[in-house]
């Protein structure tokens, strides 16, 4: 007799063609981002009643858009259109607005780069009163949850004052 029965082999084959898999489709969205943005896209209702709303009045009274979105394309009204998302829906700073000042900015002003939420905000603001100003960008590394990834984001969109 084996180690394992028949029954335990065939559940750990199969779970290591699910994970297989797993790690395949990973691979695949990563290699192939805009096929996967179409295809998430798909099958997303529009609420119509959300897009008159965002819409501005015209003069005629009627729908700027008589026809409906399709699904994946997009409008001048479509959020997706202004670029790329950040991470959960965090940092709405414009490229071309003015950059934030890491050693001036209020947690409001650090919550407007991408992917920084109260708590990290929380922490920039925390680490400046605590170990000083910051002397670089990169100087953002003291913190905790900022990691080079993220310094490099950040880079163009913030700025150091002495």
């Amino acid at each position: 007799m084996g180690l394992y029965t028949r029954p335990q082999i065939v559940l750990l084959l199969g779970l290591v063609v699910v994970a297989g898999l797993g790690l395949a489709i990973g691979q695949w969205r990563r290699t192939h981002p805009d096929v996967a943005a179409q295809l998430e896209a798909f099958d997303q209702r529009v609420d119509p009643a959300a897009v008159n709303a965002a819409a501005p009045p015209s003069s005629t009274g009627a729908s700027p858009d008589p026809v409906p979105p399709v699904a994946g394309q997009r409008t001048s009204r479509d959020p997706a259109s202004s670029g790329r998302s950040s991470l959960k829906g965090r940092g709405a700073l414009a490229t071309d607005a003015a950059p934030v000042d890491l050693n001036r900015a209020t947690v409001e002003d650090l919550m407007r780069l991408p992917g920084v939420g109260p708590v990290l905000a929380n922490r920039i603001v925390s680490a400046r009163e605590s170990d000083g100003p910051f002397a670089s960008v990169d100087d953002l590394r003291r913190v905790s949850g900022v990691g080079p990834t993220r310094i490099e984001r950040f880079r163009p969109l913030v700025t150091i004052s002495p």
